[in-house]
């Protein structure tokens, strides 16, 4: 019997784009959804589940044995507790910022790095001692708990940030307007590099990292950035507070690279295990990792941004 053609890489492009298109859709319903209801603590449901998931995702990824196993498992219980703390700190303070909210590495981030430094040279000691290995595990588990926990963690900050009254309006900004500004701005960059590197993409940018990656696709990460700037300051300007305009030029550039650099760090790290996408939660996309690689790194900076100005 004649074995059927294998689907050609632009019939294979074509699906995946497809696919992609309809998580984001998906995806953004939900953060509709969220915004219709004006809920803080919505938000923060939500971001506890992709969070944990995410928590998941990593430590699943470098749990191949028995002494791995246990660092996964230290690591998962590190971001179970961390967002225990967090959920119950936001319902205790309801309305107002969380006390654990009031600078920028709050308690629960020491206790979470505390734990999970001790906590890897204390499960090294029930077992022989396998030089690198040894060490990688413990860099693992702690650069885990950084990557997954505490860099995502700035994402419920920016939900529960004090801003002032806006210059445009009397309205008073809510964290979920800069969450939303944030969300809005580094997919869009992730959008707009993966729309136009496809269609465009000839120039490799990093082959060795990333093969996908273009110069092409950057361009149009920073177009997908400034649309994205535009739309909000046409849209709802009034919900932009601290951020007056200026300051929205200022991080076009920010914004686009630093989620071009949390893009490739994931990329970093799926390729030193030898793997595609992070999981297949999200057809189209990957894994939840593949959804906020690029958050990780933006999260931080735009939280660092509004508290210096």
């Amino acid at each position: 019997m004649e074995s059927s053609p294998a689907t050609s890489p632009p019939t294979a492009r074509r699906r995946s784009f497809i696919s992609r298109l309809v998580s984001t859709v998906v995806l953004w319903g939900v953060v509709l959804l969220a915004i219709w209801w004006q809920s803080q603590f919505l938000f923060l449901i939500i971001a506890f589940v992709v969070g944990m998931l995410g928590v998941l995702e990593y430590f699943r990824l470098f749990s191949h044995d028995q002494p791995d196993r246990a660092c996964a498992l230290l690591g998962i219980g590190v971001g179970l507790g961390w967002w225990i703390c967090t959920l119950a700190g936001a319902a205790l303070h309801e309305g107002t910022t969380p006390l654990i909210f009031h600078s920028p590495l709050g308690w629960h981030d020491v206790a979470a790095l505390a734990v999970a430094v001790q906590g890897s040279f204390l499960l090294t000691y029930r077992n022989g001692l396998e030089g690198a290995a040894t060490l990688n595990r413990i860099f693992t588990t702690v650069f885990g708990v950084i990557y997954t926990i505490i860099c995502f963690g700035f994402l419920p900050r920016l939900l529960y940030f004090a801003a002032p009254v806006s210059t445009l309006s009397a309205v008073p900004t809510t964290g979920i307007s800069l969450v939303i500004y944030l969300i809005a701005t580094t997919k869009f960059t992730d959008m707009g590099a993966y729309a136009i590197g496809t269609l465009f993409g000839r120039h490799k940018m990093i082959p060795h990292i990333s093969p996908a990656k273009s110069w092409e696709g950057l361009a149009g990460a920073l177009l997908g950035t400034s649309v994205a700037t535009g739309l909000m300051w046409l849209v709802v300007p009034q919900y932009l507070a601290p951020l007056t305009f200026t300051h929205s030029l200022i991080l076009i550039p920010i914004i686009c690279f630093t989620a071009v650099t949390g893009d490739l760090a994931e990329s970093i790290i799926k390729r030193c295990v030898s793997i595609k996408d992070s999981g297949h939660k999200l057809p189209g996309i990957g894994g939840i990792l593949d959804l906020t690689d690029s958050m990780l790194f933006t999260a931080p900076v735009f939280y660092l941004y509004l508290t210096l100005i």
